[in-house]
């Protein structure tokens, strides 16, 4: 068992040379640490089985490089373009129907397969130059916890276990995110199978987006915290969200509260003016302005007393809040949404205010 450093000169090199062998690598994501095998070769899919103890007939992801390659193992729908074209690269499996080139045992009983494009820029490298998928499934034995650490990898591992372990790409302790969300889009009405993060690295931004239905809206939610959360250091958040009732705002804070490690349902604030989640950081606020008549009313809530450094508002119909000559933060992180209802029932267009 080899380790080198994820910024080693010869890392390309001497993982493409592991994995035409056979070989099984632990390689760090922008989630946890995984644990690769080239998903073609019958050899190594055996020995990576062995290594995770993992009951027959449980499906595993397989990374690629782009929506090019994953076209070469799985058919892509309309729906699973969408995703790959707002979400990847990033923590999202895509599930679609498998073309039958990877070792069988890596697909559902049902013939799909689970594809991710991870956003970690060497290990894309190294799938790229590599040429072919590789597993992406968590470097946890089955059942033992998620690992952040190759400390958290080795120690719960058994002997055998570890002996199985060709290379080690260490990338140091990684922060504590949740595994990615799993969404399967075979099906009629796209299904989430694991809600886990949706994006960590920053994007251009997006002047307009569209969504198909609530759980790619919640996506989005997800999306937009990520590529915002940054600024929680040192101010705070407001994502003011305009848009007529059922435009999908309340779906769009689900995902921001996912983003943010928020379990608890996220309920409409409608009949309560706000409602307030505890975060790491500080307090998620979901406020309804609806029914606030003055500034007295925004006084009595404490609004002022939200807008620091930490906290995230989410507002829905901000505009009457500004109506009142309310004044929001100028060093907070405003993030300007409509949410407008597509051609389709369930589609949503999302823009940027002045963008």
């Amino acid at each position: 068992m080899k380790t080198i450093k994820i910024d080693d000169s010869k890392i390309i090199k001497n993982t493409i040379k592991e994995l035409e062998k056979g070989g099984l690598i632990i390689f760090p994501t922008e989630t946890a640490y995984g644990v690769a095998v080239d998903a073609t070769n019958s050899d190594a899919v055996s020995k990576l089985l062995e290594y995770k103890k993992r009951p027959q007939g449980k499906a595993i992801s397989v990374g690629v490089s782009d929506i090019e390659m994953a076209n070469e193992y799985v058919e892509i729908n309309e729906t699973a373009k969408n995703i790959y074209k707002q979400f990847l690269p990033g923590p999202v499996t895509v599930i679609s129907k498998s073309k039958g080139k990877v070792d069988k045992r890596l697909e559902s009983e049902g013939s799909t397969l689970g594809i991710r494009i991870p956003a970690q820029d060497t290990i894309l490298q190294i799938i790229k130059a590599y040429g072919k998928p590789i597993t992406t499934t968590s470097a946890n034995s089955s059942g033992k916890k998620t690992p952040y650490s190759i400390d958290d990898v080795l120690e719960n591992l058994s002997k055998k276990q570890t002996e199985l372990i060709d290379l080690i790409i260490d990338g140091g302790q990684l922060p504590k995110r949740l595994t990615s969300t799993v969404i399967d889009t075979t099906t009629e009405d796209l299904k989430t199978y694991r809600q886990g993060e949706a994006r960590f690295e920053k994007s251009e931004v997006i002047d307009e987006c569209k969504s198909a239905s609530a759980d790619e809206t919640i996506l989005l939610g997800e999306k937009f915290m990520f590529e915002h959360r940054k600024s929680l250091d040192s101010k705070p958040i407001l994502f003011l969200l305009h848009g007529d009732l059922g435009a999908g705002k309340t779906h769009f804070t689900k995902g921001i509260a996912k983003a943010l490690g928020i379990i608890k349902n996220i309920k409409s604030p409608t009949y309560t003016y706000v409602e307030e989640y505890k975060i790491d950081s500080g307090k998620l606020f979901h406020i309804d302005a609806w029914k606030i008549e003055n500034k007295s009313d925004l006084e009595t809530l404490g609004f002022e007393s939200w807008l620091k450094k930490g906290n995230v508002l989410v507002i829905e119909w901000p505009e009457i809040i500004q109506n009142l000559g309310q004044e929001f933060s100028i060093d907070a992180d405003i993030i300007d949404l409509e949410f407008v209802v597509g051609s389709s029932v369930n589609e949503r267009i999302l823009k940027e205010r002045g963008a």
